[in-house]
Order: structure tokens, then C-alpha cells, then sequence
């Protein structure tokens, strides 16, 4: 087949296979690798490598993204003894009670709450998915909007794009290696989120006017429960980790099987439902997209698409545009199986036509795909309306369209950061 038609029909192949995917609900990274071995047969594949003129022969399998998949796993199985054990639980509770009727604090504590936890990596869609279920409970009983609530606990989660404990930043880092030779520094990336996810917060704080939530007498309620030895030993092997990986710069990966395996000899969870709990739907899916995305980018369809985009782009246009790009695509597609693997190896060449930061072009990129999460077509914003809905107070279909326009406003908000430099 001629060289020249290898590149569009390997896009063809990776739209189709995204499309395919979600509307016959196959997880993506499974149709991507049996894709990825479809398209290199088309391509001529010999003894494991591409053999197309012109086109230099990768091994499929060493497409593997292995440093994703042990980051990934690794830190799962370490933060969910957490979520067995009802640590992060009790933490959410106990920090939101310290508003003690006054309402007007409890938004910006589920954002903090959130913020801290996505930046030592519990970010993971679970934990996500318990915030805005005690979000939603909270928003009930002291009659709050329960869209602000939900924006709250999702502005919070952004500043997981530079945590390099996170999936969003490890997947962001993992490429960025692949691409530049060395990961993005946790003092450049970290900042720059942790900026756009406060500043995005304080806007949500605004539109609402969450400072005019007036403010309750404290009811009496039942305490919330002392930490147990478990979850104590817990947090201080989430310490542990911190220090000897972030810290003392131990490989990660292997300080969270050492820390898991510690608390588990502890009794600090059940093994069972700790390893049941690993997101291998979530890894399986990033894996398989990377892989398929190896063979496109082989094919030369990352250089097609690079040149289709260069042309609507310039110096000034390029951060914001990345933004909405990532925004758009994490509307209907996963942002860690789909939109990263997909558009940051995008990235290098647009950066050297236009005169751009590559990182800050990663950070908008992130950012942009990260806040509009809250659409309700997305697959964390389906879930979060789905969590919302059970309360007949709430109309499912007024909630449906308020998160589908907020989501618009966020992306619009994530573009303005990137524009002023805020990604970099």
C-alpha cells in the first residue's frame, strides 16, 4: 500500500475505533489493541514489526506503555486500602463538619478536601465518585445547589494534571518522557494546576454566590467517629509514601507496593476487595490507547493531524486552543484513555512551529480536558447526575441541562487561564 495513504487511513481507523467503542460500550483499550494488530497487519506486519517502505518497523508489542500501567496500578492498590478501610471517608466528614453551620464555608471545605486529595494522588474516579455522593448528601440536608456542590468537589480534582502521584499526572508525565526524554517537574506543573483549579474555583464561588448562603445553628447530630488504629496506620503510610517518593525520590511504584503490602500485614484492609478494586476497566483502556496509538503515530497519522492543526494555530492561540480541544474530546471520551494518549504526542511539533512551551501546551491540554468533566455526557458527570438523581427533590432533567451549560462555562474559564500564561 503506498506510504501516502497509511497516515489517513490509520486516523480513520483511530476515530472509528473510539466511535465503535462508546456506542457499543466495549472498553476502548481492548477494540484499541486488537486494532492496533489489525492496522499493523495492514501495514505489513513481519516478525512483530511494521515493514511498509518508508516506514521504520516498530514492534507492536513494545508499544506497551509499562511505565503507565506500574505507576497506575501501584498507586491504586496503595490508596485503595484507603477507600476499604473508610479512611478517605471519615477524613471528608470530619473536615466538613469543621464548617459548623456556616454554610457559606462548607463549598469551599469540599473543595479543599478534594484539592488535598487529588494532590497526593487519591484521585482515582472512586474516590471521586464518594465525594460527590457525600457532596450530594450534604448539598440535601443543608440545602445547597447541588450543581455548586458538584463543581466544587470537580474544580477540586483538576490540580490532579501535577500531581505525579495521580493518574492524570503520571499519564502526562509517562508521555512527556516518552517524547522529550524527561518528565515534567512537579515544581512546574503542580503550581500551574493548583492555580487554574483555585482560580476556576473562585469563579464557581462567584456564580453562584456561594457567600450568601446563610448560616445554620449547628444541629445536633451524632460525632463523627474517631479515626481507628487501621485507617491511623493508613494515613501514616500514605506519609510514609510521600516522603520516600516525592521526598527521597524512591521509585514510586515500588513504595506503593511496599506500603500496601505493609498495611495489608497489618490487617488494615481486606486484600480481596483491595485488589477488586483496582480500576482495570481505567487501565486496561489507557494501555490499549497508547498501544494504538504507537501504531498511528509509526504510520505517520500524529504527524498528519499535527500538520491539519498547525495551520489554525500561532503563538498566541495555541495554549487556548489546546484548552478547548481537551475540553471538547473529554466531553465524550475518557480523558486519561483517549484525550491525553491521543493529542499530547500532538504536541511537540506544534510547539516548534509556533515558538510554544511544550509543557504549558501538556498543562492547558490537561486542564481544558479535566474541568469539563463535569458534563453530563461525560462518564464522571453521568455518574455524579446519576448520584444526584436519587433525590426526588432534584429534577434529573433540569440538573442534566444546568451541568451540560456550566460544563461550556468551565471550558470557556480553562481557555482564559491558558490565554494569560497561567498553564506557562
Amino acid at each position: 500500500m503506498s506510504v501516502s495513504l497509511i497516515a489517513p487511513i490509520s486516523l480513520i481507523i483511530f476515530v472509528v475505533t473510539i466511535v465503535v467503542g462508546i456506542k457499543k460500550r466495549v472498553n476502548l483499550g481492548i477494540l484499541a489493541t486488537a486494532m492496533a494488530f489489525v492496522l499493523g497487519l495492514f501495514v505489513m506486519v513481519e516478525g512483530g514489526a511494521m515493514a511498509a517502505p518508508q516506514l521504520k518497523g516498530v514492534p507492536i508489542t513494545s508499544l506497551f506503555p509499562f511505565s503507565i500501567f506500574w505507576m497506575t496500578l501501584s498507586v491504586s492498590l496503595m490508596l485503595n486500602v484507603g477507600s476499604v478501610n473508610g479512611t478517605f471517608d471519615l477524613v471528608i466528614k470530619k473536615v466538613v463538619r469543621l464548617a459548623r453551620g456556616r454554610r457559606a464555608l462548607i463549598p469551599i471545605y469540599v473543595f479543599l478536601v478534594m484539592f488535598a486529595a487529588c494532590s497526593v494522588g487519591a484521585g482515582s474516579t472512586g474516590v471521586m465518585v464518594l465525594l460527590c455522593t457525600i457532596a450530594a448528601t450534604i448539598a440535601k440536608d443543608q440545602k445547597i445547589d447541588p450543581v455548586f456542590m458538584l463543581l466544587a468537589v470537580l474544580s477540586g480534582s483538576t490540580v490532579a494534571i501535577g500531581s505525579p502521584v495521580a493518574v492524570i499526572g503520571i499519564i502526562c508525565n509517562g508521555l512527556s518522557e516518552q517524547l522529550w526524554g524527561e518528565a515534567i517537574a512537579p515544581s512546574y506543573m503542580y503550581l500551574r494546576g493548583a492555580a487554574m483549579a483555585i482560580l476556576s474555583f473562585a469563579v464557581i464561588y462567584l456564580l453562584f454566590r456561594g457567600w450568601k448562603l446563610e448560616s445554620w445553628p449547628v444541629s445536633e447530630v451524632e460525632a463523627t467517629p474517631r479515626l481507628n488504629k487501621k485507617q491511623i496506620l493508613t494515613l501514616l503510610g500514605f506519609l510514609a509514601f510521600i516522603i520516600l517518593a516525592m521526598v527521597l525520590n524512591f521509585d514510586m511504584g515500588l513504595i506503593a507496593f511496599l506500603v500496601t503490602a505493609v498495611l495489608l500485614l497489618l490487617g488494615c484492609a481486606d486484600e480481596t476487595r483491595v485488589i477488586a478494586d483496582i480500576p482495570w476497566s481505567s487501565i486496561l483502556m489507557i494501555c490499549g490507547m497508547c498501544m494504538l496509538i504507537g501504531v498511528v503515530q509509526a504510520a505517520g497519522g500524529i504527524d498528519l493531524l499535527t500538520g491539519l492543526m498547525s495551520h489554525m494555530m500561532n503563538r498566541y492561540t495555541v495554549k487556548p486552543l489546546y484548552s478547548i480541544l481537551g475540553s471538547v474530546l473529554a466531553m465524550v471520551s475518557s480523558i486519561t484513555g483517549v484525550v491525553l494518549p491521543t493529542m499530547i504526542p500532538t504536541i511537540p511539533d506544534i510547539a516548534a512551529q509556533v515558538g510554544a512551551d511544550p509543557y504549558a501546551l501538556v498543562t492547558s491540554l490537561a486542564f481544558g480536558a479535566n474541568i469539563t468533566c463535569a458534563s453530563p455526557i461525560s462518564a464522571l458527570g453521568a455518574v455524579a447526575l446519576g448520584i444526584m438523581g436519587t433525590n426526588p427533590e432534584w429534577d434529573s432533567n433540569k440538573l442534566f441541562k444546568r451541568m451540560f451549560v456550566y460544563s461550556f462555562v468551565l471550558m470557556g474559564v480553562a481557555a482564559v487561564w491558558a490565554a494569560i500564561g497561567v498553564a506557562g
